[in-house]
């Protein structure tokens, strides 16, 4: 793992500005710096456990900086007809963007974000992976070009000016997710997932190099098409793992992450972490349960003796939401990464270096397809879609029902919207809406009602397969990628995503309809593949028990004074109430604080936590707040 830092300009870059950025990212013990500095441009790239410390320099004309993981290295060597198969992934590059030039990044498979300096043409190439593991940040000018793995090393540059993006702070504070370009200064933007950029004569270019399409359904035998699948995931988590690596994994007592735990076990010791609640908490206090009996059966089963348990006993989340902000220099809109902050420090403790994760397999490979009734329907199926709902032990009543059901919202949709909206009136977005805490003032002049109600009033897709695109490809997944490096990296720690692999994800979309749901059981393939891996307890399990993180809530009402009091000091200060109708806001707290077992939609905690942070944000950084 790496982090990235350059500088291109046409006044010569101090070596100072240089040191600063780097320096800036320069937060684990166990790393080494390099950097080059060339007319007008200086490059810099932190090494985390180095084996290869050194900037590489090729023909004393391409420089490369990289924070890659390259999963097809053997088929690029064969392609590239390179000799030395034990080359730098850094020089796999090189040799790859020598051939294929702008559209190098097509033929790598793995996490990836790099750049490509021609110290002759003056000309820098910057790329970045599929889904968006790694991070790329940069802001251009017309004059000067920054580039990073964080953003906090671009605004360690004093001589540059940057801003508030208003956008990003209106998405914060009504749960949009921005797009996937945008962050929390107008100056300084992201390179967006599957995209390249290309920067010369002060002109820089974005553009798409790859785009996840609808697959072509296979036609094969259903039990070939699940052992096929079985290996790509097999082989996803296995070239996640290397040698050199202490591998973490964490475990959530889900179908996911248990499916990659017990897959990881085969080929290393791996240490697993999971969030409970602490034994005097359980049933007392929101969401009253865990997923510890899971967690345990999994490790148990698969003869796991490193297991850790996080319960963030007398802890608040003043601190955390604090030293989020600070450590982060923006907003995020977010906060798995922020309330994991002791799970990663216990994963660093037991010297973790690489951290697996089953984020993005909710996206696609299993989801629940619960709209798989409705694909049949659509598709003229009825016949399978009727055998589908008998199969379920329905009555014939029910049955006929779901039949018409299905025939309304596919063939006389109009109709099946006004039933639908006299039974269940606002949907959950409207709802949530009304809940938020907004300056009415603010709210009008950035129209957020329009931008959340054109976001989250989109039309539904007709087939799985544009669902799960849509899901794969929104920014909130390569947001969470960006806040989870950044919060791991300055303990030197990588996530590493076996669910986002391209060539499983790509593979999944094109499996038949009912080989991911059938007969009222959603992710059958899933189910399926691992079926001889984990517990029949866990394969054959329905719905979670617990939330992913289920002490938020109780560090919340350590810190219910404390939160109290800055609500109500953030009443005098005209730079929050612009944004933040605060009595609005405490009313919400006190909503939040009396959380039951009743389910409640409205409530919206994660953005209750966003409203804090921004709050924290300006009060860490009122000059960037007229």
């Amino acid at each position: 793992m790496k982090s990235i830092f350059g500088r291109i300009d046409n006044k010569n870059p101090t070596k100072e500005l240089l040191e600063k950025g780097l320096e800036s990212l320069s937060v684990y013990s166990q790393t080494e710096m390099d950097s080059k500095r060339f007319t007008n441009s200086g490059f810099g790239q932190i090494t985390f456990y180095p084996d290869h410390p050194k900037i590489c320099i090729h023909n004393n004309r391409l420089l490369v900086l990289s924070d890659c993981r390259l999963d097809n290295r053997n088929e690029l060597i064969e392609k590239l007809e390179i000799k030395n198969e034990s080359i730098p992934d850094d020089e796999i590059l090189i040799h790859a963007f020598e051939k294929w030039e702008h559209e190098c990044a097509k033929y790598l498979l793995g996490d990836f974000a790099f750049v490509i300096w021609n110290d002759e043409t003056k000309e820098l190439f910057c790329t970045r992976d599929h889904f968006g593991v790694k991070p790329f940040y940069y802001f251009f000018n017309g004059e000067t070009f920054v580039f990073s793995s964080e953003i906090r090393a671009i605004l360690s540059q004093t001589d540059l000016s940057f801003g508030i993006d208003q956008q990003y702070v209106a998405d914060t504070l009504s749960i949009v997710k921005s797009e996937n370009n945008r962050t929390t200064y107008t100056e300084i933007k992201k390179l967006p997932p599957a995209h390249y950029l290309v920067l010369k004569n002060n002109q820089a270019e974005v553009k798409e190099y790859w785009k996840l399409t609808v697959q072509k359904t296979l036609q094969i035998d259903e039990s070939l098409i699940i052992e096929q699948f079985k290996k790509l995931l097999t082989e996803a988590v296995e070239c996640r793992i290397t040698k050199d690596s202490k591998t973490g994994a964490e475990l959530s007592g889900g179908l996911d992450s248990s499916a990659i735990v017990a897959i990881a076990s085969r080929f290393c010791k791996v240490k697993t972490f999971s969030h409970i609640m602490p034994d005097y908490m359980l049933g007392k206090i929101h969401p009253f349960n865990d997923e510890r009996e899971f967690i345990r059966l999994l490790t148990d089963y698969c003869g796991i003796q490193d297991r850790f348990f996080i319960t963030s006993e007398n802890t608040g989340l003043l601190n955390t939401l604090n030293q989020n902000v600070q450590d982060f220099k923006h907003i995020s809109q977010q906060n798995f990464s922020t309330f994991s902050d002791y799970l990663y420090i216990k994963a660093q403790q037991e010297g973790v270096t690489v951290l697996l994760s089953g984020f993005g397999g909710d996206e696609v490979i299993s989801s629940k397809s619960e709209s798989y009734q409705k694909e049949l329907a659509q598709s003229g199926l009825w016949k399978e879609l009727k055998q589908d709902l008998q199969n379920q032990k329905l009555s014939q009543i029910k049955v006929l029902l779901k039949l018409s059901r299905c025939f309304l919202k596919t063939k006389c949709k109009g109709i099946y919207n006004i039933i639908h909206h006299v039974k269940q009136g606002k949907v959950w977005w409207q709802r949530k809406f009304e809940n938020l805490a907004l300056n009415s003032l603010f709210s009008e002049e950035m129209k957020i009602k329009e931008r959340y109600s054109s976001h989250f009033g989109k039309n539904e897709w007709a087939t799985l397969q544009g669902k799960n695109i849509e899901r794969i490809t929104h920014p909130h997944v390569s947001q969470r990628l960006e806040y989870c490096s950044t919060a791991t990296r300055k303990l030197g720690i990588e996530y590493r995503y076996p669910l986002l692999d391209k060539r499983l994800v790509e593979f999944y979309l094109s499996m038949p309809i009912r080989l991911k749901a059938r007969n009222g059981i959603n992710r059958y393939a899933f189910r399926k593949a691992i079926e001889e891996l984990v517990p029949e307890k866990i394969y054959s399990r329905n719905d979670k028990s617990g939330t992913t993180i289920p002490t938020v809530f109780m560090r919340m009402l350590n810190d219910k004074e404390k939160v109290a009091e800055i609500i109500i000091k953030s009443k005098t200060n005209p730079k929050i109430t612009r944004y933040i109708d605060l009595d609005a806001y405490e009313k919400w707290f006190g909503k939040l604080c009396q959380r039951s077992r009743q389910k409640q939609m409205n409530i919206n905690p994660g953005a209750f936590y966003n409203y804090l942070k921004l709050v924290l944000f300006i009060e860490q950084n009122p000059s960037l707040f007229k």
